[in-house]
């Protein structure tokens, strides 16, 4: 295993070599993590019956690739510090991710008891509900139990390259296979699993089922997939786009209906997506308008990701559209969260603090 590693990774040095001292963006994944942002919106501020648009509903029926397209992006990216043990940027990256963690919830919670206070809101402000927000990140921020679970499978696979260096890709891929064996077996969906109510319930779910997600990008990462695959872009985008469109419409996988990301129905196709934006010439890309606006676009999708759900509760009694979890709605929600992380990195950029919004 290792020396297939070793093989690829020399098929790929000389990509490497030709932007040894210039980092090149991938505006194509850039481009499409704020798609993804986009629909994590849709899943939670959004309610596909407003509205008869099918383009719009078209785009609801493939939100939920969401959650696995930024695992598989985030440990693709990661894959060469965990497996070469680079403590230094893995230090960064769990820094990176505790920020957001535990800066937002105390954010929300002081201006939560203000508003309670001034204008006799009914906002959650218990030390309870921040205390149960920090430990599982389910609460007034309820997405952000990806936040939890990015952070301790990081840990975890840190723990399995270090214990077991010379097998863990192997160790990796018997996990992959273990956990959808347990995800098709017949007993591992509860009959009350799915509902809203039972949110704290659904935790074990969505973690198990995000660790498949985690394992397809770190073993794409290692092996250098989408250098690999930008020699043949016809025939990546083609196989891609039909396997996407194939799995989608034909359920070839066992449909799960839940709240959380079961099925590797999901796991394909998000790969599929990747592969199609990562074919994305970032290196042509030269005009200074076109990159300024690449990366207005791309920069907060992760602050748009922490933001969401906060700014439809506080601004529903505002706006209509909003209130209403109409696309119009969907798009302001969207656009003031973009407005709060341009005006935050722009005073906070030189500082950690950045890190709430981007």
């Amino acid at each position: 295993m290792k020396n297939e590693y070793i093989n690829l990774k020399i098929k790929t040095d000389s990509i490497k070599n030709l932007n040894k001292n210039k980092k090149i963006y991938n505006y194509g994944l850039g481009i499409l993590k704020a798609i993804l942002a986009f629909l994590v919106i849709t899943v939670h501020n959004f309610n596909p019956r407003s509205t008869k648009n099918k383009t719009i509903i078209f785009i609801t029926l493939n939100r939920k690739l969401h959650v696995p397209s930024f695992y598989i992006i985030s440990f693709y990216f990661m894959a060469d510090h965990l497996y070469s043990l680079n403590f230094e940027i893995l230090l960064k990256r769990i820094t990176r991710l505790l920020i957001p963690y535990i800066g937002w919830p105390f954010i929300f919670y002081k201006l939560n008891r203000f508003l309670n206070i001034k204008f006799n809101k009914n906002l959650p402000d218990s030390n309870e509900e921040l205390k149960m927000q920090l430990l599982v990140g389910n609460r007034f921020i309820f997405p952000f139990w990806f936040q939890i679970d990015l952070i301790i499978i990081t840990i975890g696979f840190l723990l399995i390259i270090f214990i077991f260096r010379k097998n863990s890709l192997f160790i990796f891929q018997i996990f992959f296979i273990l956990i959808y064996a347990i995800e098709y077996s017949k007993n591992y969906h509860s009959k009350y699993f799915g509902k809203i109510s039972n949110r704290d319930k659904n935790l074990p779910f969505f973690f198990l089922e995000s660790i498949p997600f985690a394992i397809s990008g770190f073993i794409l990462g290692v092996y250098k997939i989408l250098d690999i695959l930008k020699y043949n872009k016809v025939k990546t985008f083609v196989l891609s786009y039909l396997i996407f469109k194939i799995i989608g419409d034909y359920y070839i996988f066992k449909k799960f209906v839940s709240n959380s990301y079961p099925g590797i129905n999901l796991n394909i196709r998000s790969i599929c997506l990747i592969f199609i934006f990562s074919l994305f010439p970032s290196q042509n890309v030269t005009n200074i308008h076109l990159k300024n606006l690449l990366n207005i676009i791309t920069k907060y999708t992760a602050g748009v990701y922490y933001l969401h759900v906060p700014i439809h509760i506080y601004f529903q009694d505002y706006i209509y559209n909003i209130k209403k979890r109409t696309f119009v709605g969907l798009i302001q929600d969207y656009l003031i969260c973009y407005l709060i992380c341009f005006v935050g990195t722009g005073i906070f950029g030189k500082t950690h603090l950045r890190y709430l919004f981007n």
